[in-house]
């Protein structure tokens, strides 16, 4: 199974987040909106999805800062150890709550350029 990303395509923040790491991913890779992905098919539901990013694999499924984490390792250097410093234990609580902090205000945040 090719490892899907599941994001929210009405948030300009998200979608440009998804962007850059399609461009520095290195092995095959789906992102999907959650707005038009068979969520059913992927074992997941429009409030799970609304919540936070989604990261479907082998291994399951992730959400929040552990997708980020789980995408990240998906991408070429420097970014994959950047998804396995989130991952560790001692950052998993600092990471959360940088995820839930930009996570309630991703509507507010515009990438540059956009």
């Amino acid at each position: 199974m090719t490892p899907t990303l599941v994001y929210d395509g009405e948030c300009r923040f998200c979608t440009a987040c998804v962007r850059f790491l399609t461009r520095r991913t290195t092995r095959p890779l789906e992102t999907v909106a959650y707005q038009s992905a068979d969520l059913a098919a992927l074992g997941l539901t429009h409030d799970q999805c609304a919540a936070a990013v989604q990261w479907v694999g082998d291994g399951g499924s992730m959400s929040a800062h552990f997708a980020v984490a789980a995408a990240l390792r998906n991408a070429r250097f420097p970014w994959s150890l950047a998804g396995s410093f989130i991952a560790l234990p001692p950052v998993r609580p600092l990471a959360g709550a940088l995820y839930a902090r930009v996570a309630a205000r991703r509507r507010c945040v515009v990438p540059p350029g956009n």
